[in-house]
């Protein structure tokens, strides 16, 4: 609890030195990225894609693409940030200051993709939808609030594993994880995000599910749980994904020197 106490204060004052011209840049252009490019599209086909088309494009752009980029840009260098800036020895001091700092900066890597991932996804509805347009913008929205919740926890945490190396480590998971294990039609995708929002897609679509019927190596794909099972799931790999880093931070030893002069 006094740990909890003090993240509103960490919250507040990185939200602050997050507040900068050219991550605002960023941020602006990460939330246009997928309508302006959803709109070339569109204009470039000359009709209406069907409305399950339309749903999977906005889908991979915003949810998909959008959403990963803008955590992983904040939630990735966090522990790195402060190792390179030489305040990792006065956080390590304090009493539960390392989980404080933990707990804000995920929040503050949340809070500032949460907004763009939602300008993104409702944008990309209203280019791409020319019907059930009220249900592609909630879907939508929802798919993008799961997505940088979770996305920022897994991002956290690698930043916490490899902090010298966090950026490329996390291209690498989110390339051959999130793109590439996602997609193979066994097991092992169960362990993606990219799965659990897929399923939620489907379900929240209300996509034609008997084709998974007709041909089982879909079931793979998009399951047959209920999309209250996905979240569910999601929520508990969020979880995890922090309780493990607070972990990590907790027992292992951090050397600024280390990181910065090697």
């Amino acid at each position: 609890m006094k740990a909890l106490r003090r993240v509103p204060a960490v919250f507040g004052f990185e939200w602050r030195r997050a507040l900068t011209i050219p991550r605002l840049s960023w941020m602006l252009a990460l939330a246009a990225f997928a309508p302006v490019l959803l709109m070339l599209v569109r204009s470039a086909a000359g009709s209406p894609p069907p409305p399950m088309v339309a749903a999977v494009f906005v889908y991979v752009l915003a949810p998909g693409v959008v959403c990963m980029m803008s955590v992983f840009l904040l939630a990735t260098p966090a522990i790195s940030a402060e190792l390179e800036g030489r305040s990792w020895v006065y956080l390590a001091v304090r009493p539960y200051g390392l989980l404080a700092v933990l707990l804000g900066k995920y929040l503050v890597a949340v809070t500032w993709a949460l907004p763009v991932g939602l300008t993104s996804a409702i944008l990309s509805s209203v280019v791409m939808a020319d019907t059930e347009l009220p249900r592609m913008v909630a879907v939508q929205s929802g798919l993008a609030a799961l997505s940088c919740i979770a996305y920022a926890a897994v991002f956290l945490l690698i930043g916490v594993l490899a902090p010298k190396r966090a950026m490329v480590f996390g291209v690498v998971y989110a390339v051959g994880v999130e793109v590439g294990a996602a997609f193979i039609p066994a097991a092992v995708n169960l362990l993606t995000i990219q799965h659990r929002l897929r399923c939620l897609l489907v379900r929240g679509m209300r996509m034609d599910e008997g084709v998974a019927e007709r041909n089982p190596v879909f079931l793979s794909y998009f399951g047959d749980e209920t999309a209250t099972w996905h979240i569910f799931i999601l929520l508990a790999m969020t979880a995890s994904y922090l309780i493990a880093a607070a972990l990590i931070l907790h027992f292992r030893e951090f050397t600024a020197a280390a990181e910065t002069d090697t």
